[in-house]
């Protein structure tokens, strides 16, 4: 991959089922994140939102399906710029910022974001995975911080 390419994308229909299963399966319980009442009538918010952990987790899927088993997400961050409401699609993308090798093994830098449908970027971010070199060793596993 080339500075300037962008990784595979992907996309997903945000709905309060979706909403509601993160949140059981992580145990969130802030009730905006799942009470569209207490949400819109105690908190004054436009609908119930997501939470920002979730949009952490999803770089990661992003992340991971890129670099696959062979590779290693390393650092994630970003900054969550609005409401992640339902009845929206979301789309998670990277773009590649940098490429150097560290120690023998390939370190790729990438900006990230979270957009809806209208292009809006919701989450701007930026991460770094490492991957093999080709016919370099391999990543090892817990990835060891580089020196």
């Amino acid at each position: 991959m080339k500075v300037g390419g962008e990784i595979p994308s992907w996309s997903l229909d945000y709905t309060l089922p979706v909403m509601v299963r993160w949140c059981a399966a992580v145990e969130t319980w802030r009730r905006d994140h799942y009470d569209y009442e207490y949400a819109v009538k105690e908190l004054g918010l436009p609908n119930a939102v997501g939470s920002g952990y979730w949009t952490q987790a999803c770089f990661y899927k992003l992340l991971y399906q890129w670099v696959g088993d062979e590779g290693w997400v390393w650092k994630v961050s970003h900054q969550l710029r609005g409401n992640l409401l339902p009845h929206h699609v979301f789309t998670f993308s990277g773009t590649v910022t940098g490429k150097s090798v560290k120690d023998g093994l390939g370190h790729v830098d990438l900006d990230i974001a979270l957009s809806q449908e209208d292009g809006t970027a919701l989450s701007p971010g930026r991460a770094t995975v490492v991957v093999p070199l080709r016919g370099g060793k391999p990543v090892p596993y817990p990835f060891p911080r580089p020196r």
